[in-house]
């Protein structure tokens, strides 16, 4: 009898225990903080930025999703198309390397992810072609070239052209020695940063001053400076206003490391990335928005999209801008007041204006050869700031890129011709009525190719013009997703060149964007990928 009670006793003690098994199962099935997450890393946007640090995530093994709203990856780094024509939506061209040159910067960041192997790079024929009143010249897209154009036109500055070239080699050779600067703790960063003044001298020198500032510290002649420093239009502030860091650094990537196009348009780039990180076992999923991210005890543990699904992580790249994240994805009761405070009181800088045109003429066989023109109304690039930004476009100044010059067949049929027109913009000039919005668009995009007919006078021909489709800040704004537009992040004037950092105050939350640190455009937008990347893979011990 005490054995069979002894028995009843212990099956009873089964059954409790299974119970107890099955109640903790269910809890855990129901408890996405004590499941494992279903990926390593989520990342939020299929730009250059999200692109670039799923695919060095994922080459290191890292389990990752990436989540787009639209359809087709790439942000505006892609392609579309009207008729027989193929637009590039915003590359111009990108600086960075490629195939035979130096191997630092981007190319040696495509190279580590294998996208190298994805895409196909070639040189761009020329530089930029500059005209201001009483000036027109073409420059090449590599020192010597620019240095000896530069010579003939004025061979009383050569000791300046000099000290410019040594500047922007010094000013990037010294920005490469403090690349790691931003994955050091504390203690080591504030001791690269005491030590800056004696081993970065140029960096040091340079870092609060603008490029008027450099304009005037290597040439005389004013129109040397003006030519000099026209890729302005390219940055996002005037001369007098710019950081005279991001310039140097640019122009020497530029002309060291040469201006790149991508065959069969940047769309070829976005879709090499999101081949490869599916060849690495990574998901790429486009046509999905994501509308926050999910919180818990301070720590973000995945996201939920716009059709009600949630996906769980351990670590969240947000591609996006610092308002989105904090208004929107984040919520800013979960950010700390001094990080709210640093981003509402950073300028953004200004947003874009331009015209897609599909011409029936062959502009090349015009004797158009060149691939970038910069017409300036005036030789002070304030003006001609001021006047793009009032939406006064026919004084201010256009940049006209020609792309059926860049020797690429994709654009447009043999004998037609595919020019972009940008500038500067601001949305406050754009009504919110719809009507009067699509009233005053035709305008201004008429006004624009005035403007460039000044250089391509068959533009003003109606005959010639087969496709002309405007974009405007509200454009931007809507595809991107970007308060106001804005394409080029935070204003870079000496006082905002370190922009905001890729980590957040959430500690498992990182931002790569034109917005973060390694400035912007195509080239600065996957670095600044790779840094959120790196910053996650330093957390896990990986190098």
């Amino acid at each position: 009898m005490a054995q069979k009670k002894i028995i009843k006793k212990f099956i009873a003690l089964m059954m409790i225990l299974a119970f107890m098994l099955f109640s903790i199962g269910v809890w855990a099935a129901e408890n996405p903080a004590a499941q494992k997450p279903d990926y390593d890393v989520i990342v939020i946007g299929a730009g250059m930025g999200g692109l670039s640090a799923a695919a060095h995530l994922a080459v290191k093994g890292q389990k990752v999703l990436v989540l787009e709203k639209h359809f087709v990856v790439g942000g505006s780094t892609t392609k579309f198309t009207r008729g027989e024509f193929t637009f590039d939506a915003a590359l111009h061209e990108m600086a960075g390397g490629g195939p035979g040159k130096m191997d630092r910067g981007l190319y040696k960041l495509l190279k580590a992810t294998g996208v190298d192997k994805k895409v196909e790079l070639y040189e761009v024929p020329h530089f930029y072609r500059s005209i201001f009143p009483g000036v027109d010249i073409t420059l090449p897209p590599n020192w010597p070239g620019f240095k000896s154009e530069l010579k003939k036109k004025w061979p009383e500055e050569s000791e300046g052209i000099e000290k410019f070239h040594t500047l922007c080699s010094s000013l990037s050779a010294e920005l490469m020695e403090l690349r790691d600067l931003f994955r050091q703790g504390s203690v080591g960063g504030t001791l690269t940063q005491i030590m800056v003044p004696l081993r970065q001298r140029t960096f040091y020198k340079w870092k609060d001053r603008t490029v008027k500032d450099l304009m005037d510290a290597c040439f005389k002649n004013e129109d040397l400076k003006a030519v000099v420093s026209q890729l302005w239009v390219f940055y996002g502030a005037p001369v007098d206003k710019e950081s005279a860091l991001i310039f140097m650094a640019a122009t020497e990537s530029y002309l060291s490391d040469g201006a790149w196009h991508i065959k069969g348009t940047s769309q070829a780039l976005a879709d090499g990335y999101a081949a490869r990180i599916r060849e690495l076992d990574g998901t790429v999923q486009t046509g999905t928005l994501v509308t926050k991210i999910l919180l818990e005890n301070g720590r973000a543990t995945g996201v939920q999209t716009a059709n009600g699904k949630t996906y769980t992580a351990r670590y969240i790249v947000a591609n996006t801008d610092p308002y989105q994240l904090a208004d929107k994805l984040v919520g800013r009761e979960n950010l700390p007041a001094k990080y709210l405070e640093k981003i509402d009181a950073m300028k953004p800088a200004n947003s874009l204006f331009g015209v897609y045109i599909g011409l029936n003429v062959d502009l090349k066989a015009l004797g158009y050869n060149d691939t970038e023109i910069f017409y300036n109304t005036y030789r002070d690039s304030m003006k001609n700031y001021e006047a793009m930004m009032k939406g006064d476009f026919e004084k201010g100044a256009v940049a006209i890129t020609i792309y059926t010059n860049l020797g690429d067949p994709v654009y447009a049929p043999k004998g037609k011709s595919v020019v972009k027109l940008d500038a500067y913009s601001d949305i406050s000039v754009w009504p919110k009525d719809r009507a009067e919005y699509a009233k005053l668009k035709e305008q201004k995009v008429d006004e624009l190719i005035a403007l460039a007919a000044r250089v391509i006078p068959e533009l003003k021909d109606p005959k010639n013009i087969t496709v002309k489709e405007g974009y405007t800040p509200k454009t931007i704004e809507r595809f991107t997703m970007n308060k106001g537009g804005v394409v080029y992040g935070f204003y870079l004037s000496p006082e905002q060149w370190q922009k905001i950092p890729n980590d957040t105050p959430i500690k498992n939350v990182f931002i790569t964007s034109n917005w973060t640190q390694a400035w912007h455009g195509v080239c600065a937008g996957q670095v600044n990928g790779w840094r959120a990347a790196r910053l996650i893979l330093d957390l896990e011990g990986i190098e």
